[in-house]
């Protein structure tokens, strides 16, 4: 089979399982690894996948755009690949922290895998995990409120004026979307202002995200991906982005996303 022909049924197997190994790749097309590895580059540079730790990944859509409803409560399947980045962000949790816990669905996650054996105040301007929190007897619930969108969460001026007077140990956060030129963005502009009082009262800022929101924009600025101390996301994440982060000097952890 000439290299034209393998790449063209490399695609369509991709585009049907969404997914693809070099060591399928090896053993479908009997190359070597530095072969199949050459094979994704190329496709990656044309704009056809995007290469992952061993592999490579359908392409998806650059930009995010949230339903105005979506609530991470409305989501009946487990995301895998979010309750990973999930469970070790807690991991990062110490006995007396001030925490802040995101609103979207990793921060849902967070919530209900908080460990019993540490006593935490937790920050939250979401009533959904707000609501799995108020149960755990270990934890204090601080719920910045404000003028609540409908998306369950509030981060308007009396949002942000309750964080300017809190500090926090560790802040952890995930927005819409995170590229490396564009930083950390969001859909809606009134959450820009808040996301950044939460990061500037913040001692330790640690961005949760899962390699579908690495790579593509949203449409306002919250952050340069710089300004975070940590970055956890699951091994979908392209490899380039990995190389890149690290020469920015961002310090990348991240964890099997299949399995959690």
């Amino acid at each position: 089979m000439f290299m034209e022909e393998r790449q063209k049924d490399i695609i369509k197997k991709l585009n049907q399982t969404g997914r693809i190994l070099v060591s399928e790749i090896q053993k479908r097309y009997q190359i070597s690894a530095d072969c199949a590895r050459r094979d994704l580059r190329v496709l990656e540079s044309r704009g056809l996948l995007q290469r992952t730790h061993g592999g490579a990944i359908a392409v998806q859509p650059k930009e995010i755009y949230p339903d105005l409803t979506y609530n991470p409560v409305d989501i009946e399947e487990v995301q895998t690949d979010y309750l990973a980045v999930a469970r070790r962000a807690v991991e990062y949790i110490e006995d007396k922290d001030v925490i802040y816990i995101t609103t979207s669905l990793v921060g849902y996650y967070m919530a209900e895998n908080l460990p019993e054996d540490v006593s935490v105040t937790v920050l939250t301007n979401s009533v959904t995990v707000a609501e799995v929190l108020r149960k755990k007897m270990n934890v204090s619930v601080i719920l910045l409120g404000g003028a609540m969108s409908h998306r369950g969460h509030c981060h308007d001026y009396y949002t942000i004026q309750m964080v300017n007077n809190i500090r926090i140990n560790k802040a952890f956060l995930s927005h819409t979307a995170l590229a490396l030129d564009f930083g950390a963005s969001i859909h809606d502009p009134a959450g820009v202002a808040f996301g950044r009082a939460v990061m500037k009262n913040s001692s330790m800022n640690i961005g949760l995200y899962p390699s579908k929101k690495i790579g593509k924009h949203s449409v306002h600025a919250v952050c340069p991906i710089t300004d975070y101390d940590l970055l956890i996301t699951d091994s979908g994440v392209s490899e380039d982005f990995l190389v890149q982060a690290g020469e920015l000097g961002v310090t990348v952890e991240t964890v099997d996303g299949k399995g959690a």
